[in-house]
């Protein structure tokens, strides 16, 4: 009869984790008590284990890569209660993040696994002050769509870029998104959730794009992306959107990538004469809360309205000449001659002004 080895493919490493807790409890008991806490619920959520004599080297080394742990805490971020605030406070989610990067620092040093540390370097604490995410301005949001489709899988990072701006999805929906999401109408193109690729909290989506755009995208089919639109990670975008904060951005704000679904919302709502309907369905919000406190947030240049009006002459505009008119349009925010142009081609279709 042949000899067969047993071996296991798995470690359990609850001994080293108990290590690692009575190790933090030297310095503080508070601590150890926060950093087994958070680590119960972590390894529950994405483990579905809540005991530790059940965790595994290959649950460290590849159930909780960065990928997976940025997904998790983005997750945590902007996930809602029923009443549309925050389920998860920044300093709740810095404690997970600090217990588990500990973790597997410690694990790593001493030898138990095996894990890139640089890799750690994109869960970043968050600020304790309550300061939200900034919508990125359109034309700012164009030049990072440039830039970075001159980089190395461009046209990936340009049309994610320009695909965020116009639908509000999110991270994890474009990196899942599939061309079977997508349904050619007369008017344009559906993009709609199927499957397992649902919006936060499960649920569905739906969106419309212009077959332009479309067009553009099925650029990334000669790419050899026959499934899934996109290769990229959740790694890439985070460092993509550092290196555009620090090399294109000059507005001392650290943009990320949810700041394009910010500016998708703020577009849909000012493109749809300030509905906050049609913009809390762009958000795919359940809570006008929610979209209320993204278009609150957003400067749109309108502090001291009241007190310009009164100074300034509505009629204004219409007095002044035509090459005047021309160079204040120029000036205006990328944003708002959108609006106009949009405004323009609605009347023009009309038939009013041919």
């Amino acid at each position: 009869m042949a000899n067969f080895e047993t071996s296991y493919i798995d470690d359990y490493i609850c001994e080293n984790i108990e290590e690692f807790l009575k190790f933090k409890g030297r310095r503080s008991i508070n601590t150890e008590k926060t950093y087994r806490s958070a680590l119960n619920m972590i390894f529950k959520d994405k483990l579905f284990k809540s005991e530790y004599k059940y965790i595994t080297v290959n649950d460290i080394e590849n159930k909780l890569n960065s990928d997976v742990l940025f997904e998790y805490f983005d997750d945590m971020f902007y996930r809602e209660k029923e009443d549309g605030t925050r389920k998860y406070s920044n300093q709740t989610i810095n404690n997970r993040q600090s217990a588990i990067k500990s973790l597997i620092e410690y694990l790593r040093g001493r030898k138990v696994i095996k894990y890139d540390l640089d890799d750690l370097t994109i869960l970043e604490s968050l600020p304790t002050t309550g300061e939200e995410i900034e919508m990125i301005p359109f034309d700012l949001a164009m030049k990072y769509a440039e830039y970075f489709g001159r980089e190395s899988q461009g046209l990936e990072k340009s049309l994610i870029i320009n695909l965020a701006t116009e639908t509000g999805m999110r991270a994890k929906e474009l990196l899942s998104a599939e061309w079977s999401n997508f349904i050619e109408v007369e008017d344009g193109v559906i993009l709609k959730s199927n499957g397992y690729n649902k919006g936060k909290g499960n649920k569905e989506w739906i969106d419309k794009i212009s077959k332009e755009l479309y067009n553009e995208l099925l650029q990334l089919k000669t790419i050899g992306n026959e499934k899934k639109l996109f290769t990229l990670t959740y790694k890439q975008l985070d460092g993509m959107m550092k290196r555009g904060n620090r090399i294109l951005n000059k507005t001392g704000i650290d943009y990320s990538f949810h700041s394009f679904k910010k500016l998708a919302v703020t577009m849909c709502y000012l493109n749809n004469g300030n509905c906050i309907d049609s913009a809390m369905k762009k958000a795919r919000h359940s809570n006008v809360n929610t979209t209320m406190r993204y278009l609150r947030l957003t400067d749109l240049n309108v502090t001291g309205i009241i007190s310009a009006k009164m100074n300034t002459s509505e009629k204004l505009y219409k007095t002044v000449s035509h090459e005047l008119l021309l160079e204040c349009l120029e000036e205006m925010r990328p944003e708002m001659l959108l609006l106009l142009n949009n405004k323009i081609k609605n009347k023009s279709s009309e038939g009013d002004y041919l």
